[in-house]
């Protein structure tokens, strides 16, 4: 219970960072990152995270540096169990926005819980940010 409701923080600050969704029509093509993103989104809402990564991964082939791309599939990497490329991704998103305080608030929220993850002789102390 408690891992979900992790999840579920994770996609309220998801949604938040994203500034919401952009209106989709059953016509559209998504081509741009943040077509791509917005769709992710919906399909995060949804609870369809291999979707949402899938999404997420092509803004990042279309954006690579966005560090708002890059905070959600450190999201998506986290709600799939891929701990370690998450890890690696949202060190990467912070890289390039290091002020940015919905990515600190995720990294740092992550940070703990994996930390309580790894076996104990396998813990180290996360970074602090300043």
């Amino acid at each position: 219970m408690r891992r979900r409701a992790r999840w579920i923080l994770s996609l309220a600050v998801l949604l938040a960072s994203t500034g919401g969704l952009v209106g989709c029509s059953g016509n559209r093509t998504t081509h741009g990152p943040d077509d791509q993103l917005s769709f992710g989104v919906l399909m995060a809402k949804q609870g369809l995270w291999s979707e949402a990564l899938f999404r997420f991964e092509r803004a990042r082939s279309l954006d690579p540096n966005n560090p708002k791309v890059l905070n959600n599939v450190a999201v998506a990497l986290e709600a799939a169990g891929r701990y370690d490329e998450a890890l690696e991704t949202y060190r990467k998103a912070l890289e390039l926005a290091p002020g940015n305080r919905d990515l600190r608030d995720n990294y740092a929220r992550f940070a703990d819980f994996y930390e309580s993850f790894k076996p104990v002789e396998e813990q180290e102390t996360p970074e602090v940010l300043p």
